[in-house]
């Protein structure tokens, strides 16, 4: 395959060290922008590490629909501008050749209508055990919590809480405590959590 000529890191995810430098294995490690992982990507929002495998996985927001959720692995193309579930703002009409193509990834998950979704995080706790091994993900546009029940790479289940509660969710993460957090994105935000009924 032939490597894309960056000129930006626009559309990327990059992948360095905490020192700056660039991973050999990086994917165009020899190319003009080698700290280049992924690309294709229109406006990634949440990530995290996969607690098993510690592959990372992404959100990102789509246009006027096409929110998508991605496993990121190096070199691979997610598409965007070329393919997505979304539409050109206002008009609705077609962006690109449509929402598959060859060479190019499809997400796990899209949500259309969009969420816009936020901050995201694996569940590993104790505290929720049904919701253990889930991706949890806020989001913005609904005010709510969205929760993927996965069965390794495939989201079987989406469960949406907290509509209009609390506002805009602009963060999740575990605690080390099992518990869920939450930030929310208004003028007087809250840090909330999540605590088990039972």
């Amino acid at each position: 395959m032939r490597t894309p000529a960056f000129d930006t890191h626009t559309g990327s995810i990059i992948r360095v060290r905490d020192d700056g430098s660039v991973p050999d294995d990086n994917p165009y490690s020899g190319g003009k922008r080698p700290e280049i992982f992924s690309y294709g990507n229109r406006n990634v929002q949440g990530a995290a590490l996969h607690p098993r495998t510690g592959v990372l996985w992404a959100h990102e927001h789509g246009p006027q629909g096409g929110d998508e959720l991605n496993v990121i692995e190096a070199g691979n193309n997610y598409g965007w501008p070329v393919i997505t579930y979304g539409v050109n703002y206002g008009t609705g009409t077609k962006i690109g050749e449509g929402t598959h193509k060859a060479g190019m990834e499809q997400p796990l998950w899209h949500w259309v209508p969009s969420i816009a979704p936020s901050g995201m995080t694996f569940y590993t706790g104790e505290r929720f055990p049904r919701w253990r091994n889930s991706v949890f993900a806020g989001a913005l546009k609904f005010e709510l919590l969205v929760r993927l029940e996965l069965d390794g790479r495939r989201v079987v289940k989406e469960e949406r809480m907290l509509a209009n509660e609390f506002g805009r969710i602009r963060a999740v993460e575990e605690g080390p405590d099992g518990s869920l957090y939450l930030l929310t994105d208004e003028d007087h935000g809250r840090l909330l959590r999540m605590e088990s009924a039972d």
